[in-house]
């Protein structure tokens, strides 16, 4: 059992887009999704950056979906931190989301104003 047809209807591709995307035939990609053969290695790599998602997860061999990396688990301790943090000096997470918010478009305008 794989994940590759509730994850290709979830981008919203039809068979025949995603099968282009990995250069393999419909009827390849409709065999991987019936579980009948198995990608191959290089296109389960490619699977797996198209949909975003781990390799564990895509082939149906775990609920994670995403790969814990130790750079992506040092964002949610960091996150986790300024959350607790905005929460013992009485920020609300929509005020916290609103200042999120803020920085990124003000980041946006310092990257245009950087690219003239």
């Amino acid at each position: 059992m794989n994940r590759i047809k509730e994850l290709r209807e979830e981008k919203g591709f039809l068979q025949a887009q995603l099968a282009g995307m990995l250069g393999v035939s419909q009827a390849t990609l409709s065999n991987w999704e019936r579980s009948v053969h198995d990608p191959d290695k290089e296109n389960i790599t490619k699977l797996v950056e198209i949909f975003g998602c781990s390799i564990d997860y895509l082939l149906a061999h775990s609920e994670v979906r995403y790969a814990v990396t130790e750079e992506g688990l040092a964002m949610e301790q960091a996150y986790y931190r300024i959350a607790q943090e905005a929460k013992s000096k009485g920020i609300s997470p929509k005020d916290l989301q609103a200042m999120i918010d803020f920085l990124a478009k003000a980041k946006e305008r310092d990257d245009s104003f950087d690219a003239k």
